[in-house]
């Protein structure tokens, strides 16, 4: 999966990456790729997609999951996307229904490339899990069970169910009896010691150690 997001100095399709060029150094480009992931709005976005049985999810879905309003998801999304990570991909089929949806946002083969090069992707089951069990409304299971477009064969291959190991399985477990005693967010993969000195309030980036 990491060629499409190699050294991150072009996309899948020959397009210049969003984060440097061949004239920038490449822990530069990682560190640029790293904050723009971990700010908080778009940390809660990638994971709600992730997480997402299909993959790709309605913006009311999204509302539903991130902890934040319509119009700050939305600004968001076109953040992730003008940095190729994102796209919206739009359902033209015969199987909606009038009021099921017909645009949703997943990831692009390079997002996901990028994804895997820094080992995000191997949470997936967790977050499946978590979605899986989360209590949602009509509206939001319709959403879910709509007809939806074809992803990309790269993006589809990043995702294929891999064989839970005893960790995973430990941490899926994990995850969801923390968030049964109420104690877990629903994205946050399990315990990590996060830097005290950290500032992760309000709209702020997240710090890599928080994340997987």
């Amino acid at each position: 999966m990491s060629d499409s997001a190699d050294s991150h100095g072009r996309s899948s399709d020959g397009i210049p990456a969003p984060f440097g060029g061949e004239d920038v150094m490449p822990f530069e480009k990682q560190r640029r790729a790293h904050r723009f992931l971990t700010q908080e709005t778009r940390y809660h976005v990638v994971q709600a997609v992730l997480g997402h049985p299909e993959h790709l999810v309605t913006l009311d879905e999204l509302e539903y999951l991130v902890p934040k309003n319509r119009s700050t998801i939305r600004e968001h999304l076109d953040r992730l996307a003008d940095k190729q990570l994102l796209d919206k991909y739009v359902y033209d089929g015969d199987d909606a229904g009038q009021h099921d949806p017909r645009e949703f946002w997943g990831f692009t083969e390079y997002g996901v490339g990028l994804l895997d090069e820094y080992d995000y992707l191997r949470y997936v089951p967790v977050l499946r899990a978590l979605q899986d069990n989360l209590y949602v409304t009509a509206k939001i299971e319709r959403h879910r069970d709509a007809p939806r477009p074809d992803l990309p064969a790269g993006v589809v291959d990043a995702f294929a169910t891999p064989e839970l190991d005893a960790d995973t399985a430990t941490a899926i477990d994990d995850a969801l009896a923390a968030r049964e005693r109420g104690g877990g967010r629903l994205f946050d993969a399990p315990p990590v010691d996060p830097d005290p000195d950290a500032d992760t309030d309000g709209d702020a980036d997240r710090p890599i150690d928080e994340l997987f």
